[in-house]
């Protein structure tokens, strides 16, 4: 073994504890698209590509190897980069859709507005803003990662990828039990929480978890299926 690929592997062995802290920071911004041993792994993923490339990547820039200072900022940036290049691989949310809902962002979504203090902010209309909200509610969307968007009208087969999506997702929807059709029509139509979905589906809050977790997960699948 050489003394490089030594010192990388101390190195790798310190920075692995900071695999779970970048995949919590990446959990905190989208908790609904994977679960955090799944975010870890993929970080730790990165990681070892790092640790792998480390030479290379050197050898590609002109950079000294042995500069093993800069070691861990590269791998961190490789964890995040592996983490971020999935969750946007599983975003199908188009540029107009993205540019709507940095605007509903932008007119204070966070802080709690009605849809129509957000469609008054941001200029849309109320049904845009609802329509908006129910399309990026169950999708780890990435607001400005607009090179990850689906093609536009004019790409025929970008188009037909997007149809054969939404169509699978259309069909895993209507088999869905009919309580876990409402608790999502509530949740990503009408914009209310789980627990106000639980109450007018007459569920209890529990039960309606369930159903919509269950739900986003065959969607989801549905989805992947429908690209592989």
């Amino acid at each position: 073994m050489s003394d490089i690929q030594a010192r990388i592997d101390e190195l790798v062995a310190e920075i692995m504890p900071q695999a779970r802290a970048e995949a919590y920071k990446v959990w905190q911004r989208a908790p609904h698209a994977l679960e955090m041993d799944e975010l870890e792994s993929l970080a730790l993923s990165g990681l070892a590509h790092a640790a792998a490339r480390w030479e290379t990547y050197c050898a590609e820039r002109g950079h000294d190897p042995y500069r093993f200072e800069y070691f861990t900022a590269y791998c961190l940036r490789r964890m995040r980069g592996a983490m971020l290049d999935y969750l946007r691989s599983q975003d199908w949310v188009t540029r107009s859709a993205r540019t709507r809902a940095k605007a509903i962002r932008d007119a204070g979504q966070d802080q709690g507005r009605s849809e129509t203090e957000l469609a008054a902010a941001s200029g849309l209309t109320i049904r845009e803003v609802r329509d908006t909200i129910a399309a990026v509610a169950s999708r780890p969307v990435s607001i400005d990662a607009e090179p990850y968007d689906v093609a536009g009208p004019a790409d025929v087969e970008g188009q037909a990828v997007v149809s054969e999506v939404l169509g699978a997702v259309a069909r895993v929807t209507a088999m869905l039990p009919a309580t876990a059709q409402v608790v999502l029509a509530l949740r990503y139509y009408h914009g209310r929480s789980i627990a106000e979905a639980a109450q007018l589906a007459g569920v209890t809050v529990d039960e309606a978890a369930r159903l919509h977790q269950d739900a986003i997960l065959a969607i989801h699948d549905a989805m992947l299926r429908a690209v592989a």
